[in-house]
């Protein structure tokens, strides 16, 4: 079974690649700072299903390819 190195979060109107995965049933706290994998600190956003909908970071995508092992 694949296991990602990494979880999705929306942040700053993206959704953003930060390394590590999350305990089941844990989240980031709202207005959270978090390094993503695009090398910026981002400020996450709530937890709504809308969230969820904005675009992916084109670079956190890359490398989160990278860091998975997947060839882009």
């Amino acid at each position: 079974m694949f296991r990602p190195k990494h979880h999705w979060q929306p942040a700053e109107q993206q959704r953003h690649a930060v390394a590590g995965t999350l305990p089941t049933g844990r989240r980031h706290r709202d207005g959270e700072s978090v390094d993503a994998l695009c090398e910026r600190t981002v400020s996450t956003a709530g937890h709504t299903e809308l969230d969820w909908l904005w675009p992916t970071c084109p670079d956190c995508l890359r490398a989160a390819e990278r860091l998975n092992g997947i060839p882009s």
